[in-house]
């Protein structure tokens, strides 16, 4: 049997009273001493005060502040306090009562510290704070593979996860406990175990939809006419596939006319797997919209698309910048459409078709499908990582490719 590191704490009053003045009492007297609570860790002496000693006007008083304090160290020795190492108890209890919401914090610190994406960390923050609502002050240890569940699916039964939500869930709860893990905050990922038979069956809106043929047409006509930027911004996803984030981050001094390409420099990559900077080759009819600029007028730290007003700029447009102007473009021409015919069906006008910045790299890697590249070329124009993360961007090819004329060969 293990010996115990300690003895059982007791109050000690001082010396015994031996004399009581009068209109005083014994009580009274003992009240005055100097009042501690004593015990033994590991042969050592340890006495506490812990501001007993405030009160010695009042025994019952002071009496009852001693049993408190007793009964505290009472439990702090049996959980583990060590006198010697008071910091590592406080540590401990710490994380022990960690809420759920306090983790929450300091994952958000703690991406914000690594330089996550803004959008990212929105991401992360939309999901967990919707956990933690779900169960208010709920502390970090208690979260279960179950509570993850339950919680889930009570977003699968409101209506408000669809599949990909759910996918999306699993995947932020389970990197949040991974982090919680690697600061000391959970020995365990509670999101491993997950019930896998848990789907939505909820349909995805449609995102990043191709523009038919007709629409794009349409959208670059008003663009060109109103707003020289934003046609200038959704042309370069078009022919580049760059992402909007990676282009406002694009500099006068990361175009190279002379030998055709762009430089995407690791600063600015969405993914920051490798410290490399990236190429992407200038389309012969990109290279017409970029001599339009004459970008030798320019000093080589301006950015690309940096003036809503002159597009190359000293510093970048804000992130919702290039969207908000394609959106407000979309809801001109809808209102334009509804001059025109009043009994235009909800689902026919452009804003309701699913179309963002992302469908003009949707649309543009559909075309080069049908131009004839290859699945590999589309991969490498885009810098996926894998031929299925090129895939996501062509799912929409059946609705722009027509069988009509075709033969099936004869058996």
């Amino acid at each position: 049997m293990e010996t115990l590191k300690y003895t059982t704490p007791v109050i000690k009053k001082g010396k015994e009273v031996t004399f009581i003045p009068k209109g005083s009492s014994k009580l009274a007297q003992a009240a005055l001493n100097v009042w501690y609570i004593e015990y033994y860790y590991n042969g050592k002496q340890v006495r506490v005060k812990g501001g007993l000693n405030y009160h010695n006007d009042d025994h019952i008083r002071k009496q009852y502040e001693a049993d408190v304090l007793l009964q505290s160290i009472k439990d702090d020795l049996v959980h583990g306090f060590d006198p010697a190492n008071p910091k590592a108890f406080v540590e401990q209890e710490r994380k022990a009562l960690m809420t759920l919401a306090d983790g929450i914090s300091l994952f958000k610190d703690y991406h914000v510290k690594h330089q996550s994406r803004s959008k990212t960390v929105g991401t992360y923050m939309s999901k967990l704070n919707a956990l933690s609502n779900y169960i208010p002050g709920a502390l970090l240890k208690d979260i279960t593979t179950e509570t993850l569940e339950n919680f889930v699916q009570s977003k699968i039964s409101d209506g408000t996860y669809a599949h990909n939500s759910v996918k999306s869930a699993k995947r932020i709860f389970g990197t949040f406990f991974t982090v919680m893990i690697k600061l000391g905050y959970s020995t365990s990922n509670p999101k491993d175990g997950f019930d896998k038979k848990i789907k939505s069956t909820k349909e995805v809106a449609d995102k990043h939809t191709p523009y038919t043929d007709v629409d794009l047409k349409r959208v670059f006509n008003y663009l060109d006419l109103n707003d020289k930027y934003a046609a200038f911004f959704c042309r370069t996803i078009y022919y580049t596939c760059i992402r909007p984030g990676e282009i406002r981050g694009l500099r006068v001094g990361d175009i190279n006319l002379t030998n055709g390409t762009i430089t995407i420099r690791a600063s600015v990559k969405k993914t920051t797997t490798d410290n490399k900077n990236q190429i992407v080759d200038i389309d012969r009819n990109f290279l017409k919209e970029l001599e339009k600029l004459n970008l030798n007028q320019y000093p080589k730290d301006y950015y690309l698309t940096g003036s809503t007003l002159n597009i190359v700029g000293e510093t970048p447009v804000g992130v919702n910048t290039p969207y908000e102007k394609l959106i407000t473009a979309l809801k001109n021409i809808d209102k334009q459409d509804l001059i025109d015919n009043p009994t235009i069906k909800n689902e026919d006008r452009i804003t309701n078709k699913g179309y963002n910045l992302y469908s003009f790299k949707s649309t543009s890697n559909i075309k080069k499908y049908n131009s004839g590249w290859t699945l590999s070329q589309i991969m490498k124009a885009n810098r996926h990582g894998s031929i299925s993360m090129t895939e996501i961007y062509l799912k929409k090819l059946g609705t722009f490719t027509d069988t009509k004329h075709l033969e099936v060969p004869a058996i």
